[in-house]
């Protein structure tokens, strides 16, 4: 065997296959990873063609150096080098093709036979989706193939909105990755069942796919050993790397002149709402949500206000005359901006019919998909490639007239850059076959170009926003929207491992906020419905959409609104997709409930939740409740519209932040009992007294000096929220 060790991490590779036959923590003494598995690489040819063979394979080791050469029978030449660096062993890879064919990714390396140590206390954390939190995936991936590999939505960086994951047996050991590229390059960051182990990796490629070019990483692929102090271990070590990166260079919001950030969403907006109809009126819903939540509203307006139809599965618009003149209801409009108000009009952003206005325009500027997108989406749709001219022209001219005759105040992108495969292999475009770092390029450059023109136009900040994200846009972003808060009682994210979610074996986790709070745009989740009916899980989402620093969504998309007087609900008749009648009253509990955080993201502590930095929350020891929900907010027909159940979740939430001198603690009980709740302070700071707003409400915001001893122990009302505020220290 090869031996490399690096800090605290010793790799063994075979000296006749290069596959990588063990890792072992040496603080620990601890067997990380181990296989007898020939496998060291899997390399992409045509697209799909996939093998791991190789004829010859030879190596020149050095002190702290590894380089490696496999040899294949078609001439093609795969090389590697693994390097200490500091802490972590560093990877970098290269195939070299022939004249006669492609390469179109590799996967490499691989680290394959990772163990199961403590079994339960085992936990697998990775940036898919925003954050995902999978306990003993020994046990629950099953099956070869089982895991995160290929992930479906969101595409980003193959489902993950960042380049790292960690695997770690809680509080003894366990192994960072993560891939230090800062300029966008198209990866996917894996975790998935091999044989009877498990198996990570890295795969690359899909940037500059031709006979003879090379499939190449520039940046380090890293590998460390950590201590297995949970997933914010991993967490503060990427961070450590990403806010130094293009995408932070813009600075922290809170240092942002106000022309440069979109104040109103960050500082004065108590919730969202999201899918109201465009082109009927909805004024009494919108007026009723505002007066129910006691501070300003920022609406996402449902698609159906464009001159061609804008559905969800029976027709989008084509190029630019399709979309005008728009049709929002004037009573909407007035409605959306009273009181404070703003909105945003709803855009499928290079979703297109290319049968549709500007035919020629539209086909040629097409993305073409690989054969094999390696995502559980089979991409049959039709989406513009943002490199091309038409693309970007149509992006900006239909935003600025939409914005002209609506008043919008911001704009939103549905099915857009965060949520969508960074491939087209049509070359006539002007890019290379691939063309993946390029066209998240693209995307930032039309974001920014739009932003900057509706700006001029109408002489103040405009906001921008997509459904979901992803680190390398959020720069030139100002808001997104996610659902996951809401598992198992929500849709699209998480969705391949609802069964997991289902028995509390796997859960979203803050992971993308505590990275990037207070840089990172805003984020709009909860899927929230307003009926007692959905179940009591919606009060456990609504504190933690807020506590983890977004604002709740009321989501009026996939179910009608509910009933809020005697002319009952809305129709499918006046939506844009079919929707199963409900009529369930609007429970002014749910509404109470939203009010108390709508006050606290506007009052004086809201500063904390908009731009402060995330901390590891205290540690709270308190009761575990099980929570009801009904899932009726999809499409009608669908497999899991109209599922429930119950699952269990802690009763009363904690989370801690910090700025510019001073650290917020926010607790809430999420529950209709009264909750007993320890909470561990001292670990966010060791101070004797503690300024405290015990029972916050809107009526209720003063504080007063408590010592930290009578905050160790909190005997909460139902549906309490306190907030404790003190020098930060260090």
């Amino acid at each position: 065997m090869m031996i490399l060790s690096s800090g605290g991490l010793e790799l063994a590779i075979d000296r006749e296959t290069g596959a990588i036959r063990r890792l072992t923590d040496l603080r620990t003494g601890t067997v990380l990873a181990e296989s007898s598995q020939r496998e060291a690489f899997i390399l992409e040819r045509e697209q799909g063609d996939f093998s791991s063979a190789f004829k010859s394979f030879h190596y020149r080791e050095e002190p702290g150096r590894l380089e490696l050469c496999w040899e294949c029978e078609d001439g093609v030449a795969v090389q590697a080098c693994i390097r200490a660096r500091g802490e972590a062993a560093a990877f970098t890879a290269r195939a070299q093709g022939n004249r006669d064919f492609p390469l179109c990714s590799l996967e490499y390396p691989l680290i394959n036979g990772i163990k199961s140590i403590l079994g339960d206390e085992d936990y697998l954390a990775h940036a898919y989706a925003t954050g995902f939190l999978v306990q003993n995936p020994y046990g629950a991936f099953e099956k070869e193939g089982d895991g995160l590999r290929h992930m479906p939505y969101p595409e980003s960086f193959s489902g993950a909105s960042m380049q790292f994951f960690t695997y770690y047996a809680k509080g003894l050991c366990g192994l960072y990755f993560a891939a230090e590229d800062g300029e966008f390059c198209q990866k996917w960051l894996n975790f998935y069942k091999s044989g009877d182990r498990l198996r990570a990796s890295q795969a690359f490629g899909y940037e500059d796919v031709g006979p003879g070019k090379p499939v190449e990483s520039s940046w380090d692929f890293l590998i460390r050993a950590t201590e297995g102090d949970d997933w914010y271990e991993a967490a503060d070590l990427y961070k450590a790397w990403a806010l130094r990166q293009v995408w932070c260079r813009r600075g922290r919001l809170w240092d942002r002149p106000a022309e440069e950030k979109a104040g109103w969403l960050l500082e004065d907006t108590g919730a969202v709402t999201f899918g109201i109809n465009g082109m009927h009126d909805r004024a009494k819903w919108i007026r009723k949500y505002r007066r129910m939540a006691g501070a300003p509203l920022f609406h996402v307006t449902g698609p159906d206000w464009t001159s061609v139809p804008q559905t969800y599965g029976s027709g989008v618009p084509g190029g630019y005359p399709d979309w005008f003149p728009t049709r929002f209801h004037p009573e909407n409009l007035k409605a959306w901006q009273e009181d404070g108000s703003h909105f945003a009009p709803f855009e499928f952003d290079f979703l297109v019919d290319p049968e549709k206005g500007d035919r020629e325009k539209l086909k040629a500027s097409l993305q073409k998909w690989p054969e094999d997108p390696k995502s559980h989406d089979g991409y049959k749709f039709n989406m513009l490639c943002p490199i091309c001219e038409y693309t970007r022209w149509l992006h900006t001219e239909r935003d600025r007239r939409v914005v002209r005759e609506s008043g919008a105040d911001a704009m939103y992108y549905d099915i857009s850059a965060n949520n969508i495969l960074k491939t087209c292999m049509d070359e006539s475009h002007g890019h290379p076959a691939g063309a993946g770092r390029k066209m998240t390029e693209a995307y930032r450059e039309i974001y920014s170009g739009t932003r900057r023109a509706l700006t001029e136009d109408r002489g103040k900040y405009i906001p921008l926003g997509t459904e979901m994200i992803n680190e390398s846009l959020i720069d030139v972003l100002d808001f997104y929207q996610a659902r996951a808060n809401a598992q198992p009682c929500s849709a699209l994210e998480l969705w391949p491992y609802r069964a997991l979610l289902r028995l509390n074996r796997a859960w979203l986790i803050p992971m993308f906020q505590y990275v990037y709070s207070g840089y990172a745009p805003v984020r709009m989740d909860g899927w929230g419905k307003l009926a007692a009916e959905g179940g009591s899980l919606v009060y456990h989402t609504i504190a933690k959409t807020y506590l983890w620093g977004g604002l709740f969504e009321i989501n009026s998309e996939y179910s009608p609104m509910e009933v809020i007087d005697e002319e009952g609900e809305n129709s499918s008749q006046e939506h844009y997709c079919a929707l199963e009648p409900r009529n369930y009253p609007l429970d002014e509990d749910i509404g109470a409930y939203i009010r108390k955080f709508a006050s606290l993201r506007t009052g004086p502590y809201g500063k904390f939740l908009a731009y402060g930095e995330m901390l590891r929350p205290p540690e709270v020891a308190c009761g575990s409740v099980s929570r009801t929900w009904l899932q009726y907010n999809l499409s009608a027909g669908t497999a899991e519209q109209n599922s429930s159940g119950a699952v269990a979740r802690e009763s009363v939430l904690a989370q801690a932040y910090r700025l510019n001198g001073e650290t917020a603690v926010f607790i809430a009980n999420t529950t209709s009992t009264p909750q007993r709740a320890e909470i561990g302070l001292s670990k966010i700071h060791d101070t004797p007294e503690w300024m405290a707003c015990l029972d916050y409400t809107d009526e209720n915001q003063e504080e007063r000096a408590v010592d930290s001893k009578k905050l160790e122990v909190l005997m909460l009302k139902p549906y309490q929220v306190t907030v404790l505020r003190c020098a930060a220290g260090e």
